[in-house]
C-alpha cells in the first residue's frame, strides 16, 4: 500500500479528500489529549470530525470502523477507506502526520 505524505505547515491548505476521525466519550481518561491532537488538526487545516460513541450516530460510526475502546483515531481517505489507525490509544502528532 502506498501511503501519500504531506508536511503540515501553518498556513498550507491540506485537501486531498481525507479525514481524520477522533472517537471519544465523556469520562475517558485519555480522551482529552486526542481531542486535542484534533484541535491541533483543525489549526493545520486537517479535516477533523469528533464522534462521541455515547450517540446513536456515534456509535453507528465507530461500529462501521470497529471502534471497540476510547480514544480512538481513524485516517481515511475521501471513500471512507481507513488509510491508518489507533484504537484504544491517542498517538502523537508526528506518527499521525506520516500518514498526511
Amino acid at each position: 500500500m502506498q501511503v501519500k505524505q504531506l508536511s503540515l505547515e501553518i498556513g498550507k491548505k491540506v485537501d486531498i479528500g481525507m479525514v481524520v476521525k477522533i472517537f471519544l466519550q465523556e469520562g475517558c481518561g485519555h480522551c482529552p489529549s486526542a481531542k486535542k491532537l484534533g484541535k491541533e488538526l483543525e489549526g493545520n487545516d486537517v479535516k477533523v470530525e469528533y464522534h462521541d460513541v455515547n450517540t446513536p450516530d456515534g456509535l453507528a460510526e465507530a461500529m462501521f470502523y470497529d471502534i471497540l475502546s476510547t480514544p480512538s483515531l481513524i485516517i481515511t481517505d475521501g471513500k471512507k477507506k481507513e488509510i491508518a489507525a489507533w484504537r484504544g490509544e491517542s498517538p502523537n502528532m508526528e506518527d499521525v502526520k506520516k500518514f498526511l
